[in-house]
């Protein structure tokens, strides 16, 4: 353990003199459109389908991401866990049901006795700071949507043999726009037939071109859950309050900064918008936090969710 701790030391150092001087490099060699990627080359490279989705992606010619298949479940029923200050007050088995698919997001691996199937991460603050949580999730056998910038961050700090799950990278559309990984900065043309438009705000129908973020993981993990065809969607600890709380896995002494406040006017919107989509779709989307202050879908007790009369208590559709 040792020895792989003084290994990733090293790792570290090595590629921050080299990768200070391929900036220099790059900033001189490439237009401003492109300058995002000043952290990715020359380590990357990508291959990209017929629409212009990321295909695959390689670091040091070593395939690390293959978006060409996504392992589908069979099960129909997925439960998303965010990391609101509600999933402390679930019943504890909640999260070991069979015939659920459970899919986490940033700190969710904290749970004990949970095994998820799939799992995004996109703030790469979140990666960089709370590297120890992420490991978990890359010794993990799950399936990995994560973004350019959160993989680099990966890959500065551990070798590639160390991954133990399936890595897919998405790219994420934010105001409009997207920084296409070894790509230029684009404006997205939102009259693409993959994108569900309502009210200003958009959900994507295909993942490997891009998903829209309107600032939280909760939005890009909800068009992946949906893409990954389930019937049913429950969605745990989605509060979007008390953002002066810690998150369930955090204290006051951990507590990482929130912006999300500052962005409601947004979320907001995009849960509508998602939710006359999914309607659409016939897709069933129920909230388990009670007192979450998203109102599209329908709330139900997170302790009688299975029960036969989980739903008819409340309303049937989604706002």
């Amino acid at each position: 353990m040792m020895f792989m701790a003084f290994q990733n030391i090293q790792l570290f150092f090595s590629n921050l003199i080299l990768r200070n001087f391929y900036k220099v490099i790059y900033k001189y060699s490439h237009p401003k459109a492109f300058k995002h990627n000043r952290r990715y080359w020359p380590y990357y490279q990508v291959t990209r389908n017929t629409q212009g989705g990321i295909d695959q992606v390689y670091f040091k010619n070593q395939l690390i991401a293959d978006n060409s298949s996504i392992p589908l479940s069979e099960l129909k029923k997925a439960m998303l866990v965010m990391t609101g200050p509600s999933i402390k007050e679930y019943p504890s088995d909640i999260f070991s049901k069979d015939g659920v698919d459970y899919i986490g997001t940033n700190g969710s691996i904290s749970l004990p006795n949970i095994k998820f199937k799939y799992y995004v991460i996109i703030d790469h603050n979140f990666t960089n700071n709370r590297f120890d949580l992420v490991s978990k999730v890359l010794r993990s056998d799950c399936v990995l949507f994560t973004t350019p910038r959160c993989l680099d961050i990966i890959l500065r700090k551990i070798r590639p043999d160390q991954i133990k799950c399936q890595v897919k990278v998405i790219e994420t559309i934010t105001e409009g726009k997207i920084e296409r990984f070894l790509g230029s900065r684009i404006t997205v043309n939102t009259e693409q037939e993959y994108f569900y438009l309502h009210d200003g705000k958009g959900f994507s129908q295909h993942i490997e071109n891009a998903v829209f973020d309107y600032f939280t993981v909760a939005y890009v993990a909800l068009q992946i859950t949906y893409a990954l065809s389930y019937d049913e969607i429950y969605l745990a600890g989605l509060d979007m309050s008390n953002f002066n709380q810690p998150r369930f896995y955090e204290d006051t002494q951990t507590k990482q900064p929130t912006m999300l406040d500052q962005y409601l006017s947004d979320i907001f919107p995009a849960f509508h918008t998602a939710s006359h989509f999914l309607k659409m779709k016939n897709i069933k989307v129920y909230n388990l936090s009670e007192q979450s202050a998203v109102e599209s879908f329908t709330k139900v007790d997170p302790n009688h969710i299975w029960s036969d009369s989980k739903i008819n208590a409340s309303s049937d559709s989604n706002n």
